[in-house]
């Protein structure tokens, strides 16, 4: 079974692809076909309130407050990379298998924020 994202401090949006083929012809009439292969959503997280956690000897502590925990979320996607599925529990849709669909992007820190980052995106796709 694959692994569960579980960093639920986060905003999404559901991103559907243009399915089939469109023909525009003279006059404005568009002709559209059925798609012949499975839609592949993609979900935008925009992440809340993530943090660096340090530990005994200024290690990244990865089991203070896991679900905001940014050195487990980024142990998480060190694993996943980009080849690897996981189960994204998405709010409307359930549980979805996904990949991420683009290398994590961590910003800067907030000065003086103790560890604290700025909301970011990160972009998952579906695997029908």
């Amino acid at each position: 079974m694959a692994e569960r994202f579980d960093f639920p401090y986060h905003t999404f949006r559901t991103i559907y692809p243009e399915s089939g083929t469109r023909v525009q012809f003279g006059k404005g009439y568009v002709f559209a076909s059925r798609p012949d292969s499975p839609v592949q959503r993609r979900f935008v997280l925009k992440m809340t309130g993530m943090q660096y956690f340090v530990g005994e000897n200024d290690e990244i502590d990865t089991e203070t407050m896991p679900q905001r925990n940014m050195g487990r979320l980024q142990a998480f996607y060190e694993e996943h990379e980009l080849w690897k599925s996981f189960v994204y529990p998405h709010p409307v849709l359930g549980d979805v298998l996904v990949k991420f669909n683009k290398p994590l992007d961590i910003p800067e820190g907030i000065i003086g924020g103790n560890g604290v980052l700025p909301e970011f995106e990160i972009e998952l796709i579906e695997q029908p």
